[in-house]
């Protein structure tokens, strides 16, 4: 089973961002968009985790669930997805919050991939914190860039099921 830990933003910015993936999805044929089973979240890792050791992914973040975490935001990206990924097997748009990956998220990634449970995306040198904010079969619109949020987040750890296109519909620990 795909299994992550994240980091989620509280319940204002969870739906400012929510609201920001609507805007910019609307109407370009959505294959995600933020919403209800698909949280706004910075992947810590997602990894390919054998039912019997969901327990140790759990206890693992367990200590963290108390502490809050500060992400930087620093920008807007619109990717073209190729056919064939892993997370969108169709291929599309993407687009998405890109996060400063600082030492201490980067330690924290480190951690959760030493537990030796074989990683899904990006992950050691190549490991890229984001918030996605969706994926389209059409160019996504380009919001009024005052919505964008830029600067620092506060968020908390949670863990649980990766769903369709790397979201989190059952969350533990929000």
């Amino acid at each position: 089973m795909a299994y992550g830990v994240v980091l989620v933003p509280d319940a204002g910015v969870s739906r400012a961002l929510v609201d920001l993936s609507q805007e910019i999805g609307a109407g370009r044929e959505p294959l995600m968009l933020l919403g209800d089973d698909a949280p706004p979240h910075v992947s810590v890792l997602h990894a390919d985790c054998a039912d019997d050791r969901i327990p140790e992914m759990v206890t693992a973040a367990h200590p963290y669930r108390e502490r809050s975490f500060e992400v930087t935001v620093i920008g807007l990206l619109y990717a073209v997805v190729p056919p064939g990924d892993y997370y969108v097997p169709s291929g599309g748009y993407y687009f998405g919050l890109e996060v400063i990956r600082r030492p201490g998220l980067d330690e924290l990634h480190r951690e959760f991939l030493g537990l030796g449970m074989p990683a899904l995306g990006l992950v050691g040198e190549d490991f890229r914190p984001h918030i996605t904010l969706g994926v389209t079969t059409q160019p996504p619109a380009l919001p009024p860039l005052e919505r964008v949020p830029a600067g620092s987040l506060r968020m908390t750890m949670a863990s649980g099921p990766v769903g369709p296109f790397g979201t989190f519909p059952e969350l533990t620990g929000v």
